[in-house]
C-alpha cells in the first residue's frame, strides 16, 4: 500500500525591487541652426533642468557656430562642463 503525505512547502513572499538612480541624470542633443537653439531643444533642456538632477548637452556644428550654442544654453543650466572638440 502506499502511502501520501502532504509536504508543506514554505516559498518566501516576491519582492520586487527596481533599479533607480539617486538623482536623475539627463542627455539633451541641441539642435540648432545657425548658431541658434532650435525652441524643441530649448523646451528639452528646461524639462531636463526642472528633473532636479545631472544634465548634460550634446552639441555639434562647425567651430564658429558652437560657441553661441554654448553660450545660449549656459542660460538654462545652472551647472555647465567645458566644451570638448573632436576633429
Amino acid at each position: 500500500m502506499l502511502r501520501t503525505g502532504s509536504v508543506l512547502c514554505r516559498r518566501a513572499p516576491l519582492l520586487r525591487s527596481y533599479a533607480t538612480a539617486s538623482s536623475p541624470h539627463a542627455l539633451v542633443f541641441l539642435e540648432h541652426r545657425q548658431g541658434v537653439i532650435e525652441p524643441g531643444s530649448l523646451s528639452a533642456l528646461t524639462a531636463a533642468e526642472k528633473l532636479g538632477g545631472q544634465v548634460s548637452a550634446l552639441v555639434i556644428g562647425s567651430p564658429e557656430h558652437v560657441p553661441n550654442v554654448v553660450a545660449q544654453a549656459k542660460k538654462y543650466v545652472l551647472h555647465f562642463g567645458l566644451p570638448h572638440t573632436l576633429f
